[in-house]
């Protein structure tokens, strides 16, 4: 019994000692750890391989929903357009992922950012013998327009032609004001706000027509009538006033020349000449050559005498009895004298109308207040076509443009402009009459005719109705379009800014379709408004944040080039003001001429870094060469023949402006 014991420890003790095996021992032991660690290591690789490809699914869904979106918020056909892009790059069950529909919607609290989510599973291989059957995976992404800091001036055609009808393009018609109206709406809503720390956007507006109305935007010392005093020479009328002296009387006696105080004395006197009745008779009539009698001739002073019979003989009765009697006269003299100053005295008053190029003062006017007409006299308050003219006026804000050259003609070099033509300088600062600018004031103007200019009735188009938009009267040529808009940030289309009276929507609505159609004019002003280094320095210079700004000019016009020899416009009244072409200058030779200052403006504008892009739209090809040339390159440049057009273009203007971009 103690050799077995003994036998079997010393197996046992044999038994402990040896360590062939534990190797295999180990390695079975790990088996299963290292099985779920290479597992996982497989799963989690291929879960992020999905993810991957869903991220990018989600940011191309994003990208072409915002691209697509042309309103303030996502609609559903953005929506739908956001999921074809995600289908597309992640299709369903894509690595055997559960079926999921991505979460497409704008972005709360910003409605212009569009949000993508998306969430699935992925079942697992090694890992469910572990008991894990699927990775749960989500991604998201927003997108929106990084615009940085970033400056537009709409500078819009807003003449008579524009209240025409075009192809909505849709197998209607719309007028074209409203297409208009409607795609600077949804400019807006493509470009969107941009009012936050990446960067601020400003609109501004420039309506224009034969002028445009930015009087009210200027400091009023750029203006003339700003300082006391100030008075401009317009094509105008101004009345002479007449005034009568109290009669002289004298009495003269038959034979004599001398004049007596009273009859009493004329019949004292003594004579040698004798009368009959019928005599004396003839001779208290001006001896038969009519009465009164005339000296000098009206405007100049006038000397009315009244003859009349006195005495005969001593009797005032008529002349009878015998003859070689003396007779006596009585001679009334009234003295007129003219001025075009009203002296305010009883025997003044209205006489008649002169026609020229006088002075009116603009004080009242500049300040914005009604004003008496200085045109207008109640004794004759029409002009020559019996239309009644207004007694007194208000400025609408429209402006006569500052000093030009006459001699800019169309082959003058666009490579520079003359030191002289102001008009056409972006930043020359205002600070005498030739630089400052005066207010447009058609309630003064007169032809020489005595045609009123704000008169509706045209008399070489009698039998068109009076609101017949080509009549040179206030309705047609000769207009003032809407106020002109500095550059404004706007938190969303109904909003009405700090300093603003309306909202982005209200300001476009309110655009009027009148005038003719002068480019220079809206041009230049567009760039005045937008300049960095101008009249808006102050407001132009620099954004908050410190970064720089891309400056824009959007410029949309359904007409040619249309200037004008008998239009009360910017440039005055060419036929008697010959400010921008020169004497006996035909509307062909201005239209010409105003290309070319429209060329020398865009080559201005384009050398300070702005980008131009022109817009024609019209059922006919409006996109002269001049218009072509004025744009930035080729590309800024298009013809537009229908309203969906037109929406189209300004959107894909708004694209290229902003700078798509992820935004996380």
């Amino acid at each position: 019994m103690g050799k077995q014991i003994k036998r079997a420890m010393t197996f046992l003790g044999r038994l402990r000692r040896n360590q062939a095996g534990n190797t295999l021992a180990m390695v079975a032991a790990a088996v299963i750890p290292l099985a779920g660690l290479i597992g996982g290591g497989v799963d989690m690789s291929r879960a992020y391989m999905v993810r991957a490809r869903m991220q990018q699914a989600c940011d191309a869904a994003a990208l072409a929903g915002r691209r697509a979106m042309t309103a303030s918020s996502m609609t559903d056909a953005n929506k739908a357009e956001a999921k074809k892009f995600f289908d597309f790059n992640f299709p369903q069950q894509t690595f055997g992922a559960a079926k999921f529909d991505p979460v497409i919607q704008s972005k709360p609290g910003e409605t212009t950012t569009v949000q993508v989510s998306a969430e699935t599973t992925i079942p697992t291989t090694i890992m469910r013998i572990f008991g894990v059957q699927t990775l749960s995976l989500a991604v998201n992404c927003d997108s929106r327009f990084d615009i940085g800091n970033t400056d537009v001036m709409l500078v819009l055609d807003t003449t008579g032609s524009m209240a025409d009808s075009i192809s909505n393009g849709s197998g209607g018609s719309v007028v074209k004001l409203a297409a208009l109206q409607q795609a600077v709406k949804d400019f807006y809503d493509t470009l969107g706000p941009g009012s936050d720390s990446s960067g601020r956007i400003r609109y501004g507006f420039m309506p224009y027509s034969s002028t445009v109305n930015v009087g009210y935007q200027l400091p009023t010392e750029d203006l003339i009538g700003g300082t006391s005093g100030d008075t401009w020479n317009y094509q105008t009328r101004r009345a002479i006033y007449e005034t009568s002296s109290q009669p002289v009387i004298c009495y003269r006696r038959y034979g004599l020349n001398n004049c007596y105080a009273t009859s009493t004395d004329a019949n004292a006197a003594t004579t040698s000449s004798t009368l009959s009745p019928s005599s004396c008779t003839s001779y208290s009539n001006n001896n038969g050559n009519g009465n009164p009698l005339n000296s000098g001739s009206a405007p100049s002073t006038v000397v009315t005498t009244t003859y009349s019979y006195d005495s005969f003989n001593g009797s005032t009765s008529s002349p009878s009895g015998s003859n070689n009697r003396k007779c006596v006269r009585k001679e009334s003299a009234v003295t007129k004298t003219y001025s075009r100053t009203n002296s305010g005295n009883s025997d003044t008053k209205f006489y008649s109308w002169e026609y020229g190029q006088y002075p009116v003062d603009l004080t009242g006017v500049i300040a914005g207040n009604s004003v008496a007409n200085p045109s207008y006299n109640a004794s004759s308050p029409n002009d020559v076509n019996s239309t009644a003219v207004a007694s007194t006026m208000k400025w609408s804000g429209c402006i006569e443009e500052r000093s030009t050259d006459s001699n800019i003609s169309a082959t003058t070099s666009t490579a520079s402009i003359p030191s002289t033509a102001f008009d056409l300088q972006i930043d020359t600062a205002a600070t005498d009459t030739e630089t400052r600018w005066r207010p447009h004031l058609p309630q003064v103007e007169f032809k020489r005719n005595g045609r009123w200019m704000n008169d509706n009735i045209d008399n070489t188009k009698a039998l068109k109705a009076e609101s017949d938009t080509y009549r040179a009267g206030s309705g047609g040529w000769n207009a003032c379009p809407s106020q002109a808009r500095k550059l404004t940030s706007y938190a969303s289309r109904t909003a009405i800014p700090t300093g603003q009276s309306s909202s982005y929507d209200s300001y476009v609505d309110g655009l009027v379709a009148v005038g003719g159609t002068y480019h220079t004019i809206g041009m230049m002003w567009g760039a005045r408004f937008l300049s960095p280094t101008g009249i808006f320095a102050d407001e132009n210079a620099s954004a908050p944040n410190g970064f720089n700004i891309s400056r824009h000019i959007v410029f949309m016009t359904d007409g040619t080039m249309s200037a004008y020899n008998n239009v009360y416009g910017a440039w005055g009244y060419q036929s008697l003001d010959q400010r921008d072409g020169p004497s006996g200058a035909s509307n062909s030779d201005l239209t010409a001429i105003h290309n070319r200052r429209m060329e020398m403006m865009c080559n201005a504008i384009k050398s300070r870094g702005i980008t131009i892009w022109v817009i024609g739209f019209s059922n006919s090809n409006v996109m002269s060469t001049e218009l072509q040339n004025c744009a930035s390159s080729a590309n800024h440049w298009s013809m537009n023949y229908s309203a969906a057009q037109l929406k189209t273009t300004f959107q894909n203007i708004a694209k290229n402006i902003g700078g798509l971009r992820l935004s996380n």
